[in-house]
């Protein structure tokens, strides 16, 4: 199977996800969404906007009234929720697991939210809700973890990851 084809088969594309978070968002701020609202929230032009906001309308994922206001079709209001939804659990994860900071976490999930899918994400936020809760296994296995010195170069010869690939998949940077 050609993996890498799946990428193609997403159902919205990145700056597409982030347009029906925006519609959403204006709507749950001021109670409606315009093209020329859109673009200043995304700070685009009104005609970059305007293209964008046709191709969702004719996917169905975007509606617009006889008043030019946007809204969400159920579809497409599902997609939003989902990647809103994707992108808060990776940021909890990269922060409250990884210890990622705060603005690179932000970074991370903007750039994977829309990209995996809705059974992954469940699957994280289960791991997630295990290894924040105070289940003493979750504590346990997060202190374990911290406690084994992770941030240290693997060494290839003790690593049963780098071992399974074949090889060491460490990136070192020029300077190391």
């Amino acid at each position: 199977m050609d993996v890498w084809r799946e990428f193609e088969h997403n159902e919205i594309t990145h700056s597409g996800a982030h347009y029906l978070m925006t519609v959403q968002q204006l709507i749950e701020d001021q109670g409606y969404a315009r093209v020329s609202d859109v673009a200043r929230e995304m700070h685009i032009t009104p005609g970059s906007a305007s293209i964008m906001i046709k191709s969702l309308r004719e996917k169905g994922y975007l509606e617009e009234d006889r008043n030019r206001f946007l809204l969400l079709s159920e579809e497409g209001n599902r997609l939003a929720q989902s990647v809103w939804s994707h992108r808060q659990i990776l940021i909890a994860f990269l922060k409250g697991v990884l210890h990622i900071d705060a603005e690179q976490a932000e970074i991370d999930a903007c750039k994977i939210e829309h990209l995996i899918s809705t059974k992954t994400g469940e699957r994280l936020l289960l791991f997630l809700q295990f290894l924040l809760s105070d289940d003493p296994h979750g504590k346990a296995f997060l202190k374990s973890y911290w406690d084994a010195n992770v941030l240290s170069i693997c060494d290839f010869d003790s690593c049963a990851v780098c071992e399974e690939v074949g090889e060491c998949l460490v990136i070192r940077s020029e300077s190391a």
